[in-house]
């Protein structure tokens, strides 16, 4: 049987092993490269690269060990604080679109900043519908997931021609697990989800976006942190503990 202590064992966990991703990562942007810009002999697997390794095993094995859930309700929170977090990681996502929409590659930008701006109202409206105890259309799962899955594609087409892979890997594992934990949160909506594979996608993303915003730009900051913030509200609900019918 899940105690409370499990649950803020796991989101304590979560929370410190995303803060030392940030200043590990910080660390290897640091001492990782040359001063022309090429990574240094042995660099490759570092201590961050261990550690990374190291942290996604972990979550991996707690994640294994929760009781099984399906049900919508394993989403759903009337929790002001929940539906605050979420306002927060909604507001980020809109305030990252728009400095996108203002940003000279209008081309591209524009089409990722208005689907960045619908899933940070897609959010917003989770929070409020949250609060009021409604079940939530799955079109406000869903939507998000296309959004990232957007910018995934941009993002690995303009990156994946980088030959160090550090570069930009970790940026693509924080876009990867959060659309993974979008969809897996989507199902709920359907009594269809999977809640040890959601809660290991949802607190790896929170760590690998913690990860990438060590050398994000302001934009992608805003956008980053609100993913981070949106994920780890979520794997909180999730790992409420389960009653036992």
């Amino acid at each position: 049987m899940e105690q409370k202590q499990k649950r803020g064992l796991m989101l304590g966990l979560t929370a410190l092993l995303a803060l030392g991703a940030f200043f590990l990562r910080q660390a290897q942007l640091r001492t990782a490269y040359d001063e022309s810009g090429m990574i240094r002999p042995g660099a490759g697997l570092g201590i961050f690269t261990w550690y990374t390794i190291g942290a996604v095993l972990l979550l991996a094995a707690l994640a294994f060990f929760l009781a099984k859930r399906q049900d919508y309700g394993a989403i759903a929170s009337r929790s002001p604080l929940t539906a605050i977090v979420i306002c927060l990681a909604a507001f980020g996502t809109v305030i990252g679109s728009i400095m996108q929409y203002l940003s000279p590659e209008k081309s591209v930008d524009t089409i990722l900043a208005l689907l960045s701006l619908f899933s940070g109202v897609c959010w917003l409206m989770m929070a409020l519908g949250g609060l009021q105890g409604k079940r939530l259309h799955p079109l406000l799962y869903f939507l998000p997931v296309i959004a990232y899955g957007a910018r995934l594609a941009l993002d690995f087409r303009s990156l994946s021609s980088d030959p160090v892979i550090l570069d930009y890997c970790y940026d693509l594992l924080a876009l990867i697990f959060t659309m993974c934990a979008l969809l897996e949160l989507g199902a709920f909506a359907f009594d269809r989800g999977r809640r040890r594979r959601t809660v290991f996608f949802a607190l790896g993303g929170v760590f690998f976006c913690a990860a990438a915003l060590a050398d994000a730009s302001l934009t992608e900051a805003a956008s980053t942190g609100g993913a981070l913030l949106y994920l780890f509200a979520e794997a909180a609900v999730l790992l409420k503990p389960v009653k036992k019918q």
